[in-house]
């Protein structure tokens, strides 16, 4: 799978705010000791060599919501799928079909990529996933050199971009999905405007809370493999 134009939209809470919706094999991954990470993630894509499956490239266009968890079997972050919105209806059934991913339907929009030099001067995203929203960011660093409350770098990315498990809950069970790609290079963006409603109607956030994000992050490209089929995961004893 081929992911460009892919924005990270941060936002760090207590970890109650998303124990409550955790299926019980998992924990929040805890970043100093009482809170954890919430995000957005916003891509543009197409399905080239995504699912080890011979297949034409498909527009695979994708705002998910995540958060964080510690992997059950290895102890390291992973990821928790809360829930998932794809821009195109047929691949929307076909990941459903795939994966037993609960997706939904969600048309968007993303403009106001890189420029000649590759700068971010203006991001934006519109779209609609139970109601409008709109996201708005600018390049202001084109590395990362510190992220609170991480002691390094290593440690932020490792903990948002580069885990390499995923979980999601489907057809009554807890799934879990293997990836791979190769360790994110963010740019740092500042929020110019963030409206994402259905996040305080999760229950997840607050209007206010929403339009105030810890930190965004944006990687211009990346290959990135998902290995299918899921695997159920089983309750350790």
């Amino acid at each position: 799978m081929q992911l460009k134009d892919m924005l990270y939209v941060n936002y760090l809470v207590p970890r109650g705010r998303v124990a409550g919706i955790l299926p019980e094999e998992l924990r929040p991954a805890v970043v100093d000791e009482e809170n954890t990470f919430l995000s957005l993630v916003i891509f543009k894509g197409n399905t080239a060599n995504a699912f080890h499956i011979p297949a034409p490239p498909i527009p695979f266009d994708q705002v998910n919501i995540r958060t964080y968890v510690v992997d059950p079997q290895s102890g390291k972050t992973a990821v928790y799928f809360i829930k998932c919105g794809i821009n195109g209806r047929f691949i929307t059934f076909m990941y459903k079909t795939l994966s037993g991913m609960p997706v939904e339907h969600c048309p968007f929009r993303i403009t106001g990529g890189a420029d000649r030099v590759g700068n971010y001067g203006n991001y934006l995203v519109e779209g609609s996933w139970h109601g409008p929203f709109t996201i708005a960011a600018a390049e202001i660093a084109p590395a990362i050199e510190a992220l609170d409350p991480f002691g390094c770098v290593d440690e932020a990315l490792q903990y948002l971009m580069n885990p390499t498990a995923g979980f999601y809950h489907a057809r009554g069970s807890l799934r879990r999905l293997e990836i791979f790609h190769e360790p994110s290079k963010p740019k740092v963006c500042r929020a110019v405007h963030v409206d994402f409603p259905h996040l305080e109607e999760l229950g997840l956030l607050s209007a206010k809370e929403i339009g105030k994000p810890h930190n965004l992050l944006l990687v211009p490209y990346t290959p990135f493999e998902i290995f299918l089929p899921p695997t159920k995961e089983e309750k350790l004893q």
